[in-house]
């Protein structure tokens, strides 16, 4: 199980990365794309959300920076798969800082956190979900911060 959540969550990530390219190119049969990938990693149901909204049912105890969604994903969340959501955010280092404390008061631990050369990344870690984020420019001048959220595994 431990390893069909990693698939998953690593699809999520892939996927999301190459959301807005292929979404832009070819309208949008990239749910069908991610989809496909992600049953192949043994992963299950996608919730593909480009509009702006969180994906179906997104931890509500991982607290999100205050700013605009531009996406978000859900793979297998039924069973206990993964999210991972998009937010512009303004000042990339206070961003950061900001989204490090708003996780530790919400109760997770911080496995590691930087920032360096203009770029921040945090692993932490709580009872339910495990975070990755990293706040970056993404390549058009515009900083966001990517939530990559897995829900822990039954031992």
């Amino acid at each position: 199980m431990r390893h069909t959540t990693r698939s998953a969550a690593l699809a999520v990530a892939f996927a999301i990365l190459l959301t807005p390219a292929l979404a832009g190119c070819i309208g949008n049969p990239v749910e069908q794309i991610v989809e496909g990938a992600v049953e192949q990693a043994g992963g299950g149901d996608v919730d593909l959300n480009s509009d702006g909204g969180l994906p179906d049912g997104f931890p509500t105890e991982v607290p999100l920076y205050d700013g605009e969604i531009v996406g978000g994903m859900g793979v297998g969340v039924a069973d206990g798969g993964g999210w991972t959501v998009i937010v512009k955010v303004a000042d990339p280092e206070a961003s950061f800082t900001s989204i490090n404390d708003q996780l530790v008061a919400a109760g997770f631990e911080s496995q590691f956190s930087g920032f360096s050369d203009g770029t921040g990344t945090g692993m932490y870690q709580g009872a339910n979900y495990g975070v990755l984020v990293t706040v970056a420019d993404d390549g058009s001048g515009q900083v966001t911060a990517t939530y990559i959220v897995s829900a822990n595994s039954a031992e």
